[in-house]
């Protein structure tokens, strides 16, 4: 009996230790071409692709950038949201070369401000050879864009 509460004592603390890891293994390829990225929906896969836009300024007073799409088909987690996101080189500084923008829906356009966007804070690590892990903290609930 003793020999058995000894082992079952194991496995609920090595269950608890698995379930408290922070970093997950994140086997999922790069994304094909620069400027694209991909949501991490599963450690394994390749993801979900994320849409890609052109954004056009509009406004004489007030300058945005515009989106002609009104919503995303891709959901993520409000919490720990990840992203594999391509670029040129990785060895440039990712806070120089990406921005996460939340936008605002506005006549079936998703739309920015350009002077002063509400950016979003990210973590990057390298991935791969030529790509970023983008690590979102937190989301509030909207519509986003990662810009280039």
């Amino acid at each position: 009996m003793r020999r058995n509460l000894l082992i079952v004592s194991f496995l609920i603390f090595t269950i608890n230790q698995a379930n408290c890891q922070k970093e997950k293994n994140i086997r999922i390829k790069e994304p094909e071409f620069t400027s694209t990225a991909v949501f991490v929906n599963d450690t394994v896969g390749s993801g979900v692709l994320l849409e890609q836009q052109t954004a056009s300024m509009e406004g004489m007073v007030t300058l945005k950038y515009a989106v002609k799409v009104c919503c995303s088909t891709v959901f993520a987690d409000t919490t720990n949201s990840q992203f594999i996101v391509r670029v040129s080189d990785n060895s440039i500084n990712p806070y120089d070369v990406l921005s996460i923008v939340k936008t605002k829906i506005e006549n079936s356009k998703r739309t920015w401000k350009f002077s002063n966007p509400e950016n979003i804070e990210f973590k990057a690590k390298k991935y791969g050879t030529n790509s970023y892990l983008i690590t979102v903290p937190k989301f509030t609930i909207g519509q986003y864009a990662i810009l280039f």
